[in-house]
């Protein structure tokens, strides 16, 4: 899977930036290019933990956390980039967005009060 993906990258990649540099820049924009450019990051920092030898802990939990938040960060845009494309796609109907924004916001408070509990959703 990750060949395809990294497959599909590099042969748009071309096309992408030379749209990306025409375009003006907006909040979606820089939207789309976190969504879109966050995993390799989050990638890159997965396999050097993956293949760091054990050794300093404090350096291992350091690069855990920020592997955690940056997922975090890119789960948050990516949902966000979902729910402005599809209220675009419906014609900017507000109820749908209220409907959407409403479902978001209740799953991530949701999830926010099961890990500060402890909790885990089996």
């Amino acid at each position: 899977m990750a060949t395809f993906w990294v497959y599909d990258y590099a042969c748009s990649l071309h096309e992408e930036w030379s749209f990306l540099l025409r375009s003006h820049w907006s909040k979606v924009k820089c939207l789309y290019i976190v969504t879109r450019y966050l995993p390799f990051i989050i990638l890159t920092i997965s396999l050097y933990l993956g293949f760091i030898p054990s050794g300093n802990s404090d350096k291992c939990r350091m690069f855990y956390d920020i592997n955690t938040g940056l997922c975090i960060v890119s789960v948050i845009c990516s949902e966000c980039f979902f729910i402005l494309r599809t209220y675009a796609l419906w014609n900017k109907n507000r109820i749908l967005l209220v409907a959407m924004l409403s479902a978001f916001f209740v799953s991530s408070q949701s999830t926010h009060h099961d890990r500060a509990s402890g909790r885990s959703i089996s």
